[in-house]
């Protein structure tokens, strides 16, 4: 070897020199060899070389540059050879057969010179001839890549997202804009998109990050697409900064995390693509087990082939909509126990689709209650009716003596049957006034039970309210007169048309009115009837005023409660069952109308009966 070239040549050329048996066998490596392509010559020599540094693809380029080499042709080819950490380098390579004097293959002297530089400045000016103002309107970062790993073009996007200047990045591998943690692995993935190039994205359900030329780090999606050009096959890298949709995203977990409900997330295939942990602890599945899974591993079998179908429909008219309510809907846990669940679906349109979110409620303690209210309300009701039954009948029952009692009290006060002395009266009377008193109690009591179980009979008719109240009055004025009182009606000159039931009216008015003479101790009771129209309809009123002591405050909530009565020292002595006030609202309810009070201690009070017409 020394005698053929010498030893500063062969160890200060700048290219890759090797000497190869005629089976292509290293024999020997020189320095530059080793810096080009990583092989000390210990390692390299005694191996072949196609074994070394050829690619796949390229091995029968090696056997015919070998084979060229043997017919006396020296040809430069320019080609990749691949470097021993797995990147490619551009190269130039010229191979010759060197022969003994008797014309025998002795070995193969190759040269191999490194012109990945050239071949990038060679490439990005071709490149931004081509693609420069196309790559600058986009507004994602570019960066096309060579078959060796090379940036050969970058537009001005690429340079704000890195930080770096073009001129910085050309010819540089694309590792660099990677973290250190990712470039060895990344040489595997560049190789073998090279051996399969076909457009994909990159970064969707991954953690994929870029590296800025202050070493920070940012979240990034990439889609690759394959360029064919005259200097051979590049990769355009499409590279998206989504730090903004992370934080988004990160934010929208949390607001999940923070959520009283489980919440799942699907996809328009059914798959689970998120879930809280409140999901995880409802279900008893792990996020793990739950994430990729259809979302019919949490609906009862019995359900879950018409589930689908129910999917599909949300997805073709997406809108939020609640589902259990009135419905028994069930979750199914990872024991296979089942469960009464509520759900409210929201549509969630993204990037990536349409998706469906999904709040699930446990409302296991809820049916529950609910259950025991159901049974406790059957049970009031069946008191109820059992109640409304006795009162119904005790009044009958009790009426019946009373009448008579009362019947015959009136028939010895009239001394039909003989005269009577002083005291016989008065004791006759007391009879007459218990009776009469009870009499009313049990009538009172029977309106109220009739009202509870809406048995009360209503004939609606078309009456004049004047009519009314001057009888109701004229029952009442003895009494009035009896205590000295001033009983007077104010009331409108033509008549007052209402149509309601008589019967009910007059009592409500009775109620009212007697009410006012018997705790008004002297002055005077009014009633007034108003009769008002409006743009929402016609109103009658009818108030009834009294000058008595008033009403305190603390006793105006409870006053219309039934056997409620005023704790006070000037009205302990009347009798009173407490129905009537009770009885007066229900009844004016029943009618369509109302009764409302307006007192203050020591004013006197007035209570208002109202009903509206509304105009059509």
């Amino acid at each position: 070897m020394a005698s053929d070239f010498s030893v500063a040549y062969w160890a200060q050329n700048p290219d890759a020199l090797l000497v190869l048996s005629p089976d292509g066998v290293v024999l020997n490596w020189n320095p530059a060899a080793e810096a080009i392509f990583g092989y000390a010559p210990a390692e390299a020599q005694g191996r072949r070389l196609i074994d070394l540094i050829v690619p796949d693809d390229r091995v029968h380029e090696e056997d015919e540059i070998r084979a060229e080499a043997l017919h006396g042709l020296t040809t430069v080819h320019e080609s990749v050879r691949r470097r021993k950490d797995g990147s490619l380098v551009h190269v130039n390579v010229s191979t010759k057969a060197v022969r003994d004097e008797a014309g025998r293959l002795q070995y193969f002297l190759s040269s191999k010179k490194d012109v990945t530089q050239l071949k990038v400045q060679r490439e990005a000016k071709l490149l931004e001839a081509r693609f420069g103002d196309l790559l600058e309107s986009t507004p994602d970062a570019i960066v096309m890549v060579n078959v060796t790993g090379r940036i050969v073009l970058v537009n001005s996007q690429a340079e704000r997202v890195f930080g770096y200047e073009r001129a910085e990045l050309l010819g540089q591998a694309v590792e660099v804009l990677l973290p250190h943690r990712y470039r060895g692995a990344h040489l595997g993935h560049r190789s073998g998109f090279f051996g399969a190039p076909r457009t994909r994205t990159m970064g969707a359900g991954l953690e994929l990050h870029g590296l800025r030329k202050d070493g920070g780090e940012f979240p990034v999606e990439i889609s690759l697409s394959p360029i064919h050009t005259e200097e051979g096959a590049m990769v355009m890298s499409a590279i998206r900064d989504i730090t903004d949709r992370k934080r988004a995203d990160q934010k929208f977990k949390d607001l999940l995390e923070a959520a009283p409900d489980a919440m799942v997330i699907v996809d328009s295939q059914g798959r689970i693509v998120l879930v809280n942990s409140q999901a995880v602890k409802l279900f008893g599945w792990s996020r793990a087990e739950l994430l990729g899974q259809q979302i019919e591993l949490l609906v009862p079998e019995r359900y879950s082939d018409r589930h689908p179908d129910h999917r599909h429909r949300f997805f073709a008219e997406p809108r939020s909509r609640a589902m259990g309510a009135g419905l028994d809907l069930y979750g199914r846990r990872k024991d296979g126990s089942e469960f009464p669940v509520e759900i409210s679906l929201s549509p969630l349109d993204t990037e990536e689709g349409l998706f469906v979110s999904s709040a699930i409620r446990d409302v296991t303690e809820r049916k529950q209650i609910e259950r025991a209210l159901r049974e406790k309300n059957l049970e009031l009701e069946n008191a109820a009716l059992v109640k409304d039954r006795f009162l119904a009948s005790m009044s009958h029952e009790l009426r019946t003596p009373l009448n008579a009692i009362i019947g015959f009290t009136g028939t010895l006060l009239m001394q039909l049957p003989g005269p009577l002395n002083a005291e016989q009266d008065k004791q006759l009377r007391i009879v007459q006034t218990g009776a009469r008193h009870l009499l009313s109690l049990i009538n009172d009591l029977l309106d109220v039970a009739k009202l509870s179980a809406n048995k009360l009979s209503l004939h609606i008719e078309e009456l004049d309210c004047r009519s009314v109240i001057a009888e109701v009055t004229a029952t009442l004025e003895p009494e009035a007169a009896r205590k000295g009182l001033l009983l007077t009606v104010r009331a409108p000159d033509d008549a007052v048309p209402l149509r309601t039931d008589r019967r009910a009216f007059s009592q409500i008015l009775i109620n009212l009115v007697g009410n006012a003479i018997k705790f008004t101790p002297q002055g005077r009771v009014e009633v007034v009837l108003e009769e008002g129209f409006a743009a929402q309809g016609r109103s009658v009123q009818v108030h009834v005023r009294d000058t008595g002591p008033g009403i305190p405050e603390r006793e105006q909530p409870r006053l219309f409660e039934a056997f409620s009565r005023v704790e006070s020292a000037d009205r302990r002595h009347h009798e009173g069952t407490g129905l009537g006030l009770h009885l007066s609202r229900k009844l004016a309810e029943a009618l369509g109308g109302s009764v409302s009070l307006a007192s203050a201690e020591g004013e006197g009070s007035t209570f208002t009966v109202e009903f509206r017409e509304v105009m059509t």
